[in-house]
């Protein structure tokens, strides 16, 4: 192949001359901003008497007029009545006619306010009397007003209400609900139950359900309202409180028993989660009811009952008035102390007996020890000055169960 001669280039053309740039200008001029301004009038000097003169300097002579000014008055039609007194007094604005009353002393008098056409459009405003203070009329204070008080609807009596809410009772906690629903489920008034448990307690909820008792679902805030506690363990409910006999009942119904009989009473006891564990106790190794005084401050409440884990339904709780209302029943009474004379490991306690367990710290009183059939104390290493309470009655009730066992 044949390498192609590079093509031909033609010559160039000859360059043009630029046309001239028009000297750039800041400011646009419009095309129709070509008509000359006309020239300002010179100022005045001494020299040349000025074209306008001024207040302040004015020239020998005077100062020229207006009229021969030669500063251009534009479009403005001269003034027809300058220099001259033939200016008539007014003339009127457009086609607004002139008053009629204008310069004259003939105008009458406003017209009253009720002969006015509308007049009754706007009602005349009551001015209070000057003449009259009301001030001293009114009181010192405003009184109060009476209070409402509440009207029973009829055949309902109040009484019967109040003590219907004293024989209520609300208790919480998942052992304390079922052992209530176990013995005694028509005691049940109202359930409260947190998502979580509610899934657990089914079967019971299916059981209130059929016996048209009200039950609600809430959270974990509403039930720590509800109870006053954060160990609800998700439950509660309004229950009927359990009726308890009387203590010439209880000792009547067991002297007509054979066999062992061990029951608990307290002397200045007065903390409510002992109380609690004390029923636990009691309920696990049989006794048969806990006695406290009738002074005691100690309740059947819904923190007992948490603590006592459903024994709080299954153990009478007696209140008695002294120890001399226990004396005269086939009973001991033993008295727990730390000085007793015997040991609860090598002394055995009678079958039938009535243990008797003071607070800690003080525990019983000489009154209580010196009343008492026999004193026992329970054996240790030393290392402490005694037990707690609840701890004690777990002890001996233990102790006690298996000597009447063996």
């Amino acid at each position: 192949m044949y390498d192609k001669p590079p093509p031909k280039r033609g010559p160039r053309p000859p360059k043009r001359d630029a046309a001239p740039r028009a000297k750039e200008q800041n400011v646009y001029h419009h095309p129709d901003a070509q008509i000359k301004a006309p020239e300002k009038a010179p100022r005045y000097t001494p020299a040349s008497a000025p074209e306008r003169s001024s207040p302040w300097n004015r020239p020998e002579g005077g100062p020229p007029s207006r009229a021969t000014s030669p500063r251009p008055s534009g479009d403005r039609p001269p003034n027809r009545y300058q220099g001259s007194s033939d200016r008539p007094a007014s003339e009127p604005r457009g086609d607004r006619p002139a008053s009629r009353y204008q310069g004259s002393a003939e105008r009458p008098a406003a017209a009253p306010r009720g002969d006015r056409p509308y007049a009754a459009a706007r009602p005349e405003r009551a001015r209070p009397d000057s003449s009259r203070d009301t001030r001293s009329e009114r009181p010192a204070y405003a009184p109060r007003p009476a209070p409402i008080e509440a009207v029973p609807e009829p055949g309902i009596d109040e009484h019967e209400v109040h003590a219907q809410r004293k024989r209520e009772l609300r208790i919480y906690g998942r052992a304390a609900c079922l052992a209530v629903a176990d013995d005694r489920f028509e005691a049940i008034r109202k359930l409260y139950v947190t998502r979580q448990r509610a899934r657990e307690l089914a079967p019971l909820l299916a059981r209130l359900a059929a016996a048209r008792v009200g039950f609600n679902e809430v959270e974990e805030a509403d039930l720590e309202r509800l109870t006053a506690s954060q160990h609800h363990e998700g439950v509660a409910c309004d229950i009927l409180r359990k009726e308890q006999p009387t203590l010439a009942e209880l000792l009547s119904s067991l002297a007509h028993q054979d066999g062992p009989v061990c029951l608990v009473a307290l002397d200045g006891v007065g903390n409510p989660h002992n109380f609690g564990a004390i029923l636990r106790s009691a309920a696990h190794f049989g006794a048969r009811a806990v006695l406290i005084p009738e002074d005691s401050t100690l309740t059947l409440a819904g923190a007992v009952y948490r603590v006592a884990e459903g024994a709080a339904e299954r153990v009478a709780v007696v209140r008695f008035p002294d120890l001399a209302a226990l004396e005269g029943y086939d009973l001991d009474l033993i008295a727990m102390t730390g000085q007793g004379e015997r040991s609860l490991y090598r002394d055995p306690l009678p079958a039938r007996s009535i243990v008797l367990f003071g607070a800690e710290g003080a525990g019983l009183s000489p009154a209580s020890l010196k009343k008492a059939d026999a004193r026992y104390a329970i054996p240790g290493s030393g290392r402490v000055d005694s037990l707690n309470v609840a701890q004690s009655v777990a002890v001996v009730l233990g102790e006690w169960w298996r000597e009447v066992k063996a």
